[in-house]
């Protein structure tokens, strides 16, 4: 019968190096990136005073047509580590964007979230953010899930809303075109242990 024997690689001086030289690749490609970025915002607006974008072009720009709020969207319970809270209550609101033919895309303007507890008549605010637009794409997440925006604001909870339903209502004026879309969802309520773990098909 044949063994099996691991094989101990022992650490090289090497590997410092080479994990260096990834990183140092790494940051050489973000810069790139930024520049070409730059790059093209500079072109776009050398263009724009004397050049009208074609009727074909202005087609095949996508626009926000829709914006929604993820099913996973919830209120956290706070953190604690050792008995001393790292984190308050808060919301985490999932955000999808989609343009006439429903594609995903990124959002360019201004969004902002009303949540409040809604019992008995009684409407009770919860939290009140919002975000502009360098801040909402900081906020795009595009990995191995759909592509959308995670958004979390610290909530305030009041006491004696056990049974009330939340509702989030999100407002996104478009930065380009001045246009306002608007969109709410009740989430679970109270507030329970969810924890995300791993990328979400978020829609």
């Amino acid at each position: 019968m044949s063994a099996c024997h691991a094989t101990v690689l022992t650490p090289s001086p090497a590997d410092a190096l080479r994990q260096q030289a990834l990183e140092l690749e790494a940051k050489n490609s973000a810069l790139q990136a930024q520049v070409e970025e730059l790059q093209a915002q500079l072109a776009h607006q050398n263009n724009s005073p004397t050049k009208a974008p074609s009727a074909e072009l202005e087609q095949a720009t996508p626009r926000a047509a829709k914006i929604s709020i993820g099913q996973l969207s919830r209120a956290l319970p706070k953190k604690e580590v050792a008995g001393k809270p790292t984190q308050p209550e808060q919301l985490v609101i999932f955000v999808n964007a989609q343009d006439a033919r429903g594609h995903a895309l990124q959002l360019t303007g201004d969004l902002t979230i009303e949540a409040s507890l809604q019992a008995a008549g009684k409407v009770v605010p919860l939290a009140s953010a919002h975000w502009g637009p360098a801040q909402l794409r900081n906020a795009y997440r595009a990995g191995l899930g759909s592509p959308h925006y995670s958004l979390e604001t610290p909530i305030q909870i009041p006491p004696n809303m056990s049974d009330a339903t939340a509702l989030v209502v999100l407002t996104y004026v478009d930065g380009w075109t001045g246009r306002t879309l608007k969109t709410e969802r009740a989430i679970p309520w109270p507030i329970d242990e969810f924890v995300l773990e791993k990328p979400l098909q978020v829609e």
